[in-house]
């Protein structure tokens, strides 16, 4: 060989290594730039082919983790190679030449019927074949190769084209461990983000079981919210007859178990008609219709609250009668007014109202009968196209003096 070619082939070499470094640091720029990984390796294997002047690039995959069978991917090649059809194939390879994760140079003398079975299935005849290591796995191998008929002499193929590909093998393994890393790191921001989610929920739950939903978000916004001032809402009282004598009959459980048992069923009463729940002191519950949105319909509401938690009382009476159980009879009291509503102090706070016609609720409740419900005449002034009334007449009240009643029918 004369020093003239060996000189040229030399230059040709140093060429091929410079370009291979050039793909090298693109690929680690292209990684730091975080393309992703389909866009990266469909580039790469391009690159590969118009760099280091090969004719066939591909990527082999393992078909599913842990088979020994390769699936060929990204394919970048001369024009007349079947792509489509290298695509559909299916590459099989010894668990012996996994587990030695050794590369191969198609012209060297070794493994030669495997090399043999590549050249058959990927139909290239010089190539090289290098593995991709992560975490001391192979997750795939780097194939490029040239046909035999631009091969001006030799074999065109030698170990710095290994070297170069172990590199870009590196590289590739380097970005599959940050990919995995931010799998991780995004499967705890998005369960951290879940749990945060579902705390907040029940925080917002828990708020808004304490405190009406206008109040929440002016005190979320502000860190306090005003106290307001109402012309005319409807507040209602209910009561038990005689719980406190049922009560001492029964064990601290039971009697809870009762009362939530009535306080649920009015619960859902009120809801029903948009009431605002205030508060329950013992066997009274009470709530106030017309806040803290203000509306024109805050009598007419709470009237068919009474009636409603009446009929539940008096359904689950006829029952209790039929099975020779224990009943509650119930008073309801109501009355129109204004009151002043907001929460006071900065622990276990409530939303709470106040104002003489509170009082005078209660008092409407004190002084009605089992089983019926006992307005003011300021209310039944607000209901009386609505409902079937009777006149209680005038009413002594304590510290309120005489009250003019009213119970309601239906």
């Amino acid at each position: 060989m004369s020093l003239e070619y060996r000189n040229t082939s030399l230059a040709k070499d140093v060429l091929e290594m410079s370009e291979g470094l050039r793909v090298i640091s693109e690929l680690q720029h292209k990684t730091n730039a975080s393309l992703k990984l389909v866009e990266l390796l469909d580039s790469l294997t391009e690159n590969i082919n118009v760099r280091l002047k090969m004719d066939v690039t591909l990527l082999l995959v393992p078909e599913k983790e842990g088979t020994l069978a390769y699936i060929p991917k990204y394919i970048k090649a001369f024009n007349g190679y079947d792509i489509k059809g290298i695509l559909k194939r299916n590459i099989s390879f010894t668990k012996e030449f996994v587990k030695s994760r050794t590369y191969l140079i198609s012209d060297n003398d070794s493994n030669q019927a495997f090399i043999g079975y590549l050249r058959e299935v990927l139909e290239i005849d010089h190539f090289i074949l290098s593995p991709i290591i992560n975490n001391d796995e192979i997750i795939g191998y780097i194939f490029t190769g040239r046909r035999a008929q631009l091969l001006q002499t030799g074999t065109g193929l030698v170990s710095y084209h290994h070297n170069i590909l172990e590199a870009i093998g590196a590289v590739i393994s380097a970005l599959r461990s940050q990919i995995d890393r931010n799998e991780i790191l995004e499967k705890k921001v998005a369960k951290r983000t879940a749990d945060l989610r579902k705390e907040k929920e029940i925080s917002e739950k828990l708020l808004l079981n304490i405190l009406p939903y206008e109040t929440t978000l002016e005190l979320k916004k502000n860190g306090f919210a005003k106290a307001k001032d109402y012309n005319v809402v409807t507040v209602l009282f209910t009561d038990f007859v005689n719980f406190t004598k049922y009560s001492e009959g029964l064990n601290s459980q039971e009697l809870v178990t009762e009362i939530d048992f009535y306080y649920s069923a009015f619960d859902k009463i009120i809801s029903k008609y948009e009431i605002e729940k205030i508060k329950t002191i013992g066997d009274s519950y009470m709530c106030a219709a017309g806040l803290p949105v203000k509306n024109f319909t805050h009598a007419k509401d709470a009237v068919n609250t009474a009636l409603d938690i009446r009929d539940f009382v008096e359904e689950i009476k006829r029952k209790r009668i039929k099975e020779n159980k224990h009943y509650f009879d119930i008073r309801i009291g109501l009355h129109s007014g204004p009151v002043v509503a907001g929460i006071v102090g900065i622990k276990k706070f409530a939303y709470d109202i106040w104002g003489d016609t509170v009082n005078i609720a209660s008092r409407m409740e004190s002084s009605c009968e089992a089983g019926k419900i006992n307005i003011s005449k300021a209310t039944y002034q607000l209901v009386k196209q609505d409902f079937e009334c009777m006149h209680r007449g005038v009413v002594e009240v304590k510290n309120k003096g005489k009250i003019d009643m009213y119970f309601v029918e239906r």
